[in-house]
């Protein structure tokens, strides 16, 4: 997990009073944590500074479990270049009352999204949430800003859109979407956050948010499949289905052009 969490600011999402309440997520460091815990200054959009733990080793990770933070959210850039990601990811949840009923259209999404950005030049990723969904995450060089990669994934998804108008929509409002799947695009926006590749969810059985090969995005996937009690034996097997993640990146230069003539 320290692989792909390391030199990003993270969000903790802690839950002090057990999972069975809300929890509350915390992005700034707190006074008492020791001063051996690595630490950023980043400026806030809407000015000022705010100082977010680095989670750079085992020790760090295991202190900020013992303050009860569960689940890890990190940003899509790392310190020393803040305001360029190097990664874009697409968020997709089931939508409706039942998501388990329709997580097959997930996997469907996934896979028009696959087909589509890798035809642009891009190499994607996949991984389970751990919660209800998947994203789709996209290893990119450090050349753009965050203003322009969520242009861009703006714009990949407002054409999978009109392509493919009975799988997705764009449509903010939850009641408004009927069965179809919400491409989430807005956390490729500076101090945003996604759920760290192996972070732990504060569900019932402990589900984990697990990278998977696309092999494997088949009718036997769930969000929530991997767990703290089966994840160790899956890797063991299967090693780290991301471990080419950081060597993938590519420009995006050539995808605007792409994207621009379609």
């Amino acid at each position: 997990m320290i692989l792909y969490v390391k030199n990003r600011p993270i969000m903790m999402h802690r839950f002090v009073e057990g999972i069975g309440q809300e929890g509350f997520y915390q992005k700034n460091i707190s006074d008492y944590f020791p001063d051996w815990i690595e630490r950023a200054e980043i400026n806030k959009l809407e000015g000022g500074m705010i100082t977010q733990v680095l989670c750079n080793n085992p020790e760090t990770l295991v202190y900020i479990a013992n303050q009860l933070c569960i689940t890890i959210h990190t940003w899509l850039s790392k310190i020393d270049k803040i305001n360029y990601p190097d990664k874009l990811v697409f968020d997709l949840d089931p939508a409706g009352p039942k998501p388990e009923e329709s997580f097959a259209l997930v996997i469907k999404a996934a896979k028009k999204i696959k087909e589509f950005l890798e035809n642009l030049g891009l190499t994607t990723f996949v991984m389970t949430t751990g919660s209800k969904g998947l994203h789709v995450v996209v290893p990119i060089k450090r050349e753009n800003t965050f203003e322009y990669v969520k242009n861009f994934a703006r714009d990949c998804a407002t054409i999978l859109e009109k392509e493919n108008p009975e799988i997705f929509t764009n449509e903010m409002r939850k009641e408004k979407r009927g069965t179809k799947i919400f491409l989430d695009i807005y956390r490729n926006a500076y101090a945003q956050t996604s759920v760290a590749p192996y972070a732990v969810r504060a569900i019932e059985g402990a589900p984990i948010a697990t990278p998977i090969r696309w092999s494997e995005v088949n009718k036997n996937l769930t969000a929530q499949k991997y767990n703290i009690k089966n994840i160790f034996a899956r890797l063991e097997k299967k090693g780290d289905a991301w471990e080419d993640f950081e060597k993938s990146a590519c420009s995006l230069a050539h995808p605007a052009l792409k994207l621009r003539r379609a």
